[in-house]
């Protein structure tokens, strides 16, 4: 049994990016939820979310609460998922795929999903696999990633995160690279 927790980023207090109607936490939520599905219909996965509707608006889930979650479920994966932005006017587009410095693990779940989306969601540019020290992919106990799901400030990107078709498409193709991850 494959036990992974998605992490829908922000919430409640915290939109995260926000561009136009763009909202990020709403967005990384659709996404997150479409994946967790995915997996969860099979029998060999163990799915838990983070977060499975906007939680109260005068509250906030923090990193640590998040992580702990993870940790409660002695998850194989953890997976965070969100839209990244830039200042109004930059040329910025594109996903990427994070893991921690020096995480075997985390660089290989990170390059499958990479590889899936950069195959099943050709309508979001593909940047790179990268390292980086963010609170929840450090401090998990299991191999976790983030998602940046592409660029709410870009107008190549925004108008199909928006999309709630193309949010089901990037939660499957999210899903496809953990099922690769695992060999399944």
């Amino acid at each position: 049994m494959h036990r992974v927790v998605f992490d829908p980023g922000h919430g409640g207090v915290d939109p995260g990016a926000v561009s136009g109607a763009a909202i990020e936490k709403d967005i990384s939520l659709v996404i997150a939820l479409a994946a967790a599905d995915l997996l969860a219909a099979r029998d060999d996965f163990y799915i838990e979310v983070t977060r499975e509707t906007d939680i109260n608006l005068n509250l906030e889930l923090g990193l640590e609460e998040r992580v702990d979650f993870s940790d409660r479920q002695n998850a194989d994966l953890f997976v965070s998922v969100h839209c990244n932005a830039m200042a109004p006017g930059s040329p910025a587009n594109g996903f990427e795929v994070f893991h921690y410095y020096g995480s075997q693990a985390g660089n290989q779940a990170a390059s499958d999903v990479f590889k899936a989306l950069e195959g099943k969601v050709p309508e979001i540019a593909p940047r790179s696999v990268k390292e980086a020290g963010f609170y929840v992919i450090k401090n998990t106990q299991a191999p976790a990633i983030l998602v940046e799901c592409g660029f709410l400030t870009s107008d190549h990107d925004r108008p199909n995160l928006e999309s709630p078709g193309f949010q089901q498409k990037y939660g499957k193709a999210i899903a496809a690279g953990i099922l690769q991850y695992f060999g399944v």
